[in-house]
């Protein structure tokens, strides 16, 4: 196939997948009909590898529709309703608060202080007994889009478009670290980037250009501490998993970008602490109760029902008179202490990898960290996803593709059936890859 044919089929494969993301627009919310959703998400990952075949064999340079219908897709998933979530609804409830004049984190949404605020859309809020849970920058950017007159597509879009940013900082990204500019497709086309930004609007895009930005400041001799020192810290503000990159980003760092890190996390944070916390309390209730579509944690948890902890420790505990340590031997708490202990063990191992470039480093490190989490939302791999695709992963790649299997409970988990097709065949090729990849490191080291 010539260069110009290939164009050509790319051509086609970013027709039918516009015509595919039309589709979901004008269909509107299908929480209720996730084997739609999965088939047409099926249907977009397909053409996703087959364009990404076309390109890696026939293109010697990147052609100018994959990133033009990349843009595309953005702009169109954002014309209808939000498809499978509603938090969107929050975030522009966030933005109305703010822009009223009042701090985000003081009160809940159905607080009677905010009455005056609400509209229709404000019983479309989940959970409006809890403060929200979203950090500083995150909160700003929401502030800007009501201030210019944002309302809920509008916020999509936007969303939508610092997901093609996204784009763009990944191809800085391949050309710093001197890899095949091709494989930014497997982003720019990826149904879960396009479905959970703009199609659903989720805030992640804006955490995840500046965590990319800042990881490509920081690779080869073109190195800017400053720059991602700044971006790092901003990224860590949209939300808390970029803090994983935070122990190999200080190793790297001197110390002057070290000081602009600390300035610039200070900064951001500086006009919440003014009148009221520097965090929402929603924060701390979703860390505690939230529990959905988990991996490690789960199993952990459960292992630790049946051994019967609490019953079991309980003498220990009383032996060592330490009330404080009683709440810690309960299945639900003993899990969790032991995935953020193991998370915060394998972000560190990893980041004094010296053999391990700073994009594999993030894959890895965001990678394992969030399946430790109660927690996996299908965005929340929106975070590995970049860097997945900078390395070429195939498991990370195809976990892209299995998670939004999650959708089948509806407002339930799903069951452990489901969950090992979502999880299993991803892990089979992420094991041998990771044992790969990290040995190779290895060796590499001084």
């Amino acid at each position: 196939m010539t260069e110009r044919n290939s164009s050509k089929a790319l051509l086609i494969l970013a027709g039918i997948s516009a015509g595919l993301y039309l589709w979901v627009a004008l269909a509107g919310d299908l929480r209720g009909r996730p084997l739609l959703y999965l088939a047409i998400f099926a249907a977009l990952s397909a053409i996703m590898a087959a364009g990404w075949v076309v390109l890696s064999r026939s293109c010697r340079r990147l052609p100018w529709v994959v990133l033009v219908a990349a843009l595309l897709f953005r702009i169109v998933a954002a014309a209808g309703g939000p498809a499978m979530s509603d938090d969107i609804y929050r975030y522009v409830w966030d933005g109305r608060v703010q822009a009223a004049g009042h701090h985000p984190y003081l009160h809940p949404p159905d607080a009677q202080e905010l009455a005056p605020l609400r509209n229709a859309d404000w019983e479309k809020i989940n959970h409006p007994s809890i403060g929200t849970i979203y950090p500083p920058l995150s909160q700003l950017l929401f502030r800007g889009l009501a201030a210019a007159g944002a309302g809920v597509r509008s916020f999509r879009l936007a969303l939508g478009l610092l997901d093609f940013g996204v784009v763009l900082a990944l191809l800085l990204l391949l050309n710093r670290t001197g890899r095949p500019p091709e494989r930014v497709l497997l982003y720019a086309w990826n149904p879960l980037a396009v479905m959970e930004s703009s199609g659903s609007g989720h805030v992640e895009p804006l955490g995840i250009v500046l965590l990319v930005l800042s990881v490509a400041w920081l690779t080869t001799d073109r190195q800017a501490p400053g720059w991602s020192a700044a971006a790092l810290a901003g990224s860590i503000h949209v939300k808390l998993f970029s803090a994983a990159l935070l122990p190999g980003h200080l190793r790297r760092m001197k110390l002057p970008a070290v000081f602009v890190l600390a300035a610039v996390l200070a900064a951001l944070a500086l006009p919440f602490a003014v009148g009221g916390p520097v965090l929402g309390e929603g924060l701390y209730h979703y860390a505690e109760r939230w529990e959905r579509n988990g991996l490690v944690y789960p199993a952990l948890r459960e292992g630790a029902e049946l051994l019967d902890t609490g019953t079991r420790l309980k003498p220990l505990v009383d032996s060592l008179g330490r009330d404080r340590l009683y709440r810690w031997i309960w299945p639900r708490e003993l899990a969790k202490a032991a995935v953020v202990m193991l998370a915060g063990l394998w972000i560190l191992w990893l980041a004094f990898r010296r053999g391990l470039d700073p994009p594999s480093e993030g894959m890895w490190a965001l990678g394992g960290m969030i399946l430790l989490l109660p927690t996996i939302h299908p965005w929340y791999i929106l975070w590995v996803l970049p860097f997945a695709a900078a390395c070429a992963s195939p498991g990370w790649l195809l976990l892209g593709a299995t998670v939004s299997l999650a959708y089948l409970g509806g407002e339930q988990d799903i069951g452990w059936p489901v969950r090992m097709i979502e999880y299993g065949a991803p892990l089979i090729l992420i094991i041998p890859e990771g044992i790969r990849s990290l040995s190779r490191s290895a060796s590499m080291e001084p």
